[in-house]
């Protein structure tokens, strides 16, 4: 280092620094997230299924929707099953749950 200021080599070690940041851990934050994401949205269609056999048991509802934070969950009762099908990022998922 001189009396100028930052020398060539601790520029180069910032801007690998700054490189290392972003290509490793933004994705690894990216992909967590998502993952997260899809776990909630799974968690959310068990209460729904939930919510169906309470329905279920004491009406006789055997289909029905709910949506939450712009997804939607659609629910049937079927040979003594509960189904609640919901889509994530263009892909239909399918969660049964017997009765």
């Amino acid at each position: 280092m001189n009396e100028k200021g930052q020398s060539w080599p601790e520029a180069m070690l910032s801007l690998v620094i700054i490189m290392v940041i972003f290509s490793s851990l933004l994705p690894l934050a990216t992909t967590v997230t998502s993952s997260v994401m899809a776990k909630k949205q799974a968690m959310i269609a068990a209460q729904t299924t939930y919510q169906a056999a309470i329905l279920y048991k004491s009406s006789g509802q055997t289909t029905g929707y709910r949506s939450h934070e712009d997804v939607h969950y659609h629910w049937k009762v079927s040979d003594q099953q509960i189904c609640v099908a919901y889509e994530i990022q263009q892909i239909e998922h399918n969660k049964c749950v017997n009765l």
